[in-house]
């Protein structure tokens, strides 16, 4: 066999671990994040794929009355990607607010642009229908 072609194999190799040990560090990082943002209430996660552009995950939380309490955003290249807080979305204050407000805005908004949020509306719609899935409950035991 060439020297060259080891050569090669070997680069590719290295390449290889390169990017296997990033995706083990990027997946702490999100477990990480995951941890951090459930001590602030019920956690709701969505992702928008990127294809030619980077993609990012969402991990929001809001308590009981369905106000956010927190937000992060796991965003980046490969396995550089990182999360980081989000204090505003769509130009408001992201704390504090009803996810149904939120999702009235997205609703509203054209399909071109509800992509450009998709991981946000994700997010939210998950936290709107455990809320929804606990309300039905909640009615068919009091409905006994």
């Amino acid at each position: 066999m060439p020297r060259e072609l080891i050569g090669l194999f070997i680069f590719v190799f290295v390449l290889f671990l390169m990017q296997s040990l990033g995706g083990v560090f990027q997946i702490r990082n999100f477990k990480k994040s995951i941890r951090r943002v459930h001590k602030l209430g019920n956690v709701g996660i969505g992702q928008k794929r990127g294809r030619f552009f980077n993609g990012y995950l969402v991990i929001l939380a809001c308590d009981n009355n369905r106000i956010i309490t927190g937000c992060e955003v796991m965003d980046g290249k490969t396995f550089l990607a990182k999360c980081h807080p989000i204090d505003t979305l769509i130009g408001k204050k992201l704390v504090g607010v009803s996810i149904d407000s939120f999702l009235e805005d997205f609703r509203s908004m054209d399909e071109k642009e509800q992509k450009r949020y998709r991981g946000y509306i994700q997010a939210l719609e998950a936290l709107e229908t455990r809320f929804d899935k606990a309300e039905a409950d909640d009615e068919l035991v009091t409905a006994d």
